[in-house]
């Protein structure tokens, strides 16, 4: 049977509800991929990394997974050690492809989990996919001078762009803790 994936660090999920926006609308969907390499870097366990909100870094193209770090052992940061449940949801009709987003699709209607994967060490779980080919990793630390000074000027400019989060202090204590250079970085303008 093909499955979409889901990925979560909550466990015990049933029943997948419709509670994300659809990117750019007010309908409220459930995202789902059929890639299973894509949906580990959903698995992400607040306890872990004490935040919530999921940092995501992680695209797909020609069917390759893709994750760039935007600071130094990023991956092993939020992944190494993390929990996760990757959760199954029957392929069947009623499911349509996000614009723009390779292996991305929705559903506008709550769906029944078929079955659900715990991954003990979510990070183990990504370096195996990577040793497959299924994911590459653009580690921070292999970049050159210039592509690092571009990332973590991109977040900077995020952070300022965001008004240093002072209506989401969490993320703001989040961004400070994960990426001081670029936090350093956008007080300096």
């Amino acid at each position: 049977m093909k499955y979409f994936y889901h990925g979560s660090g909550q466990s015990g999920i049933l029943c997948l509800e419709a509670r994300s926006r659809l990117h750019g609308t007010e309908e409220s969907v459930v995202y789902l991929t059929d890639s299973l390499p894509y949906a580990l870097f959903y698995l992400w366990d607040e306890s872990h990394v004490g935040f919530s909100c999921k940092h995501i870094t992680a695209w797909v193209k020609d069917g390759v997974v893709y994750y760039e770090e935007q600071f130094p052992d990023q991956l092993a940061t939020f992944y190494k050690g993390a929990v996760g449940y990757l959760y199954r949801i029957a392929m069947e009709d009623g499911y349509y492809p996000v614009d723009g987003r390779e292996t991305m699709f929705y559903a506008s209607t709550k769906q029944e989990i078929e079955k659900v994967d715990c991954i003990a060490d979510v990070y183990a779980e990504i370096l195996r996919q990577e040793a497959l080919g299924a994911i590459k990793i653009l580690r921070y630390n292999e970049q050159t001078e210039e592509r690092k000074a571009w990332l973590t000027g991109m977040v900077a400019e995020g952070i300022r762009r965001a008004n240093y989060y002072a209506e989401d202090l969490l993320r703001a204590e989040f961004m400070k803790t994960y990426f001081p250079t670029a936090w350093e970085l956008a007080q300096q303008k």
